[in-house]
């Protein structure tokens, strides 16, 4: 009796010291989790507010140049001109730069004169605002932001940013203003969702309120002094003076304008997954603590089994939550990307035009390198925004894999720290798969980029590639193999690993472990959305302090035999005097297609106006021998012009330009009969390839065509390609 009540002590005290035990483990379960989700939700805040403030600044820079231009313009030729061409030009200026709506030149007396569009509204006597006060008592006012107003112009709530006019001789003549609707700053932020009580505010040094996403009424006529006087790059944990909630605040300057970008989210929200997981481990406490003395092993064996199935429902619950978050962030991210894509196509293609002209000015051939060396850049920052966004078109082909990682290790190799140790070995032979080499090279980049920064005291970095026969469905960390013939690239590293909480989070996009102002957060959301978009799937390997393993699994879609790649510069392609129609809703990007066109041998006639160039069209059919239009334009899109076009005049070849859309668009443009679907932005020889490749066994339209199009009023048929070109864009837009 006496080895019975000392066994049933024993039994006990055991389970008494098991479950005190796992009480502790929970309470300290429960401290580092609510840390690492703070300090999660801050670094996040923080990433979002410096890239929003970022954008902001891009697009003040955009308006002041808009501003700078037109107040040097006016000064030296626009005052001698008649009105409607000075209204004319003022329109053409406004329509480069979409976040103006009403760009305006008032006189030295504060009266109005002219607009880049009619209003409605009479012209208006702006002598009492503060921005024309401004503008006339100091030159150097520089551009000045008023606080939000009602505008006279529209009637409309909306900044109103101004620069000062000058005349020749350097006294007041007045201002030039640029109105941007507080309505359109607001459906720029309202794609960004931070969750309940949640908001984005933009607001002047003072804390004056210019606007807040999602609107508040209560937060109307406001003063936000702390939003002001605390800007660091630091989130911090206050009450909302709106709603009295806790909040996570994050205020940064956007440059040195007088404006701060605020990022609030709610306190109570970001916790929810702390609260979430603590309901789980109180509610496991409570079942060991009624858990029978004689039934304690079994209760443990039957939780680890449930805990495996929770395991991996939990798994497949939270891919298909970040496919849906990536989705939605990836749509943003490629709007704004293509936004992006038709100003660098300006740069790019009037910088290399400036290039041809530049002759033997050493400091002016060095400033165009400059300029070309950012745009390069800026081009591969845009692909890779497009990449995460699925969005962008992809040239693909049957690719050798080891070839492909071994060219792209060719970029990666010179930026590895002296301490990293680099073991290659591609053993995937002639094995193929279909897929763009600028993105295999983004994908070994990123992975060698987060291998290295996992490993900031050195260590070994080993690449693998090989050929695999899968027989079996396998369950991989982050997706499933069906049975088939695989290549496996595996990058692993002896880094620092990673602990669960950021292994949950590695693939969300600007999530990152680095400090504020070293990263992204873009790196393996690239490489995600990169291997789900050819058809790939991931497998993540890790354990804190032993290193990380990235394997991507890529289906064999036939054999690729290594390809010797010529390097050798073949001049662009000459036309033979075919007339082109070229459609795109950026005027620069029309005339730098219209200059570039002209100078090798073909007789651009250009259009920013999709319904123009269709009317053009169709009152002389056979004028044109080609067409190259843009996707996104508003009335008519690419594609309906196309099938329009083509209706008229079957055979036709048309070229349709877009740097957003993936393989619904490829789609689109075929079935509409366009020739073939191009990357935006292009440079020179890429555009002149493109044309070529369409038009080279094309004859010049016949001349019966070409004086019937002569003949037309509207478009005139001047004797040069230069000067048709000008006369048409002075005509038709």
């Amino acid at each position: 009796m006496s080895e019975t009540r000392a066994l049933r002590r024993w039994i006990a005290g055991v389970g008494s010291g098991v479950i005190v035990a796992f009480a502790a483990s929970s309470a300290y379960d429960a401290w580092r989790l609510h840390q690492q989700v703070s300090q999660s939700t801050a670094r996040e805040l923080s990433n979002l507010a410096r890239a929003l403030s970022e954008e902001a600044e891009r697009s003040l820079q955009a308006v002041d140049l808009l501003l700078t231009d037109t107040s040097i313009w006016y000064r030296d030729t626009g005052a001698k001109l008649d009105p409607t061409d000075i209204e004319t030009a003022l329109r053409t200026r406004a329509s480069a730069t979409p976040q103006v709506s009403v760009l305006t030149v008032t006189d030295a007396a504060g009266l109005q004169r002219f607009r880049s569009r009619p209003t409605g509204e009479p012209l208006a006597d702006v002598s009492d605002r503060p921005y024309f006060q401004a503008q006339r008592d100091s030159r150097s006012a520089g551009m000045f932001i008023n606080p939000p107003i009602v505008t006279r112009s529209e009637g409309r709530p909306a900044l109103v940013v101004s620069r000062r006019l000058e005349t020749p001789a350097g006294h007041f003549a007045g201002v030039v203003t640029a109105i941007v609707t507080l309505d359109e700053l607001r459906e720029v932020y309202d794609a960004i969702d931070l969750g309940t009580a949640s908001a984005l505010l933009l607001t002047f040094d003072d804390g004056r309120l210019v606007v807040r996403q999602p609107p508040d009424p209560r937060a109307d006529g406001r003063v936000f002094h702390d939003l002001s006087s605390a800007q660091t790059t630091e989130a911090r944990v206050e009450l909302s003076p709106v709603d009295g909630r806790k909040k996570y605040i994050v205020s940064l300057p956007v440059s040195d304008r007088p404006l701060v970008m605020s990022v609030t989210k709610d306190f109570e929200d970001a916790m929810a997954p702390w609260r979430a997981e603590m309901w789980g481990l109180v509610g496991r406490t409570l079942v060991l603590a009624l858990v029978g003395l004689l039934t304690i092993s079994l209760l443990l064996r039957q939780l680890r089994r449930v805990e495996r199935d929770q395991a991996a429902r939990e798994q497949l619950e939270a891919q298909l939550r970040q496919a849906q978050h990536m989705e939605s962030l990836g749509t943003l991210a490629g709007g704004i990307a293509h936004d992006f894509n038709n100003i660098l196509g300006a740069i790019l293609g009037h910088g290399e035009m400036a290039q041809r002209r530049a002759g033997s000015d050493a400091d002016l051939n060095r400033h165009l390198d400059r300029i070309m060396q950012a745009g390069a850049r800026a081009k591969l920052l845009v692909r890779r925004i497009l990449d995460f966004s699925r969005s962008g078109v992809h040239d693909r082909s049957l690719l050798n894999v080891d070839q492909a990682v071994e060219e792209a290790l060719q970029l990666v190799v010179p930026t590895l720290p002296p301490a990293v140790t680099l073991e290659l070995a591609p053993r995937a032979g002639s094995a193929g798969i279909l897929g763009d080499v600028l993105q295999m090279q983004q994908l070994v980049s990123n992975l060698c980029s987060n291998a290295v920064g996992a490993m900031p005291e050195g260590g070994r970095l080993a690449i693998e590639v090989d050929a695999r026969l899968i027989e079996r469905r396998v369950l991989l960390s982050h997706g499933a193999l069906p049975p088939g013939r695989y290549v496996e690239l595996r990058v692993t590293d002896t880094g620092t690993g990673m602990p669960e909480a950021v292994y949950a989070r590695m693939f969300d996009p600007f999530f990152s472990t680095k400090a504020v102002g070293e990263g992204t957060g873009l790196g393996l959301s690239v490489v995600h959305s990169i291997v789900s978009d050819m058809g790939g799937v991931i497998d993540v390997r890790t354990e804190p302090g032993r290193g990380s393993s990235f394997a991507l699994w890529f289906p064999v879609a036939g054999e690729a035999p290594r390809q010797s790649r010529d390097r050798e510069a073949v001049a662009p392609p000459r036309g033979e005097g075919q007339t082109l129609l070229i459609v795109d809703d950026e005027a620069p990007l029309v005339e730098f297609a219209e200059e570039l066109l002209a100078e090798l041998g073909y007789e651009p006639v250009g259009f920013t106006d999709s319904a123009a160039a269709l009317e053009a069209f169709e009152r002389s059919p056979e004028r044109f021998d080609a067409v190259l239009t843009d996707e996104t334009m508003p009335g008519l899109s690419g594609v309906e012009l196309t099938r329009r076009l083509l209706t008229l005049r079957p055979g036709l070849p048309v070229l349709v330009m877009s740097g957003y859309g993936g393989e619904e668009l490829e789609a689109k443009v075929a079935a509409a009969g366009a020739r073939a679907l191009v990357r935006k932005p292009l440079n020179a020889t890429e555009l002149a390839q493109a044309v070529a490749a369409v038009v080279s066994r094309i004859a010049p339209a016949s001349a019966s065509a070409s004086a019937s199009a002569g003949s037309d009023d509207r478009l005139g048929s001047p004797p040069s390609s230069a000067s048709s070109a000008s006369s048409t864009r002075a005509v038709d837009r």
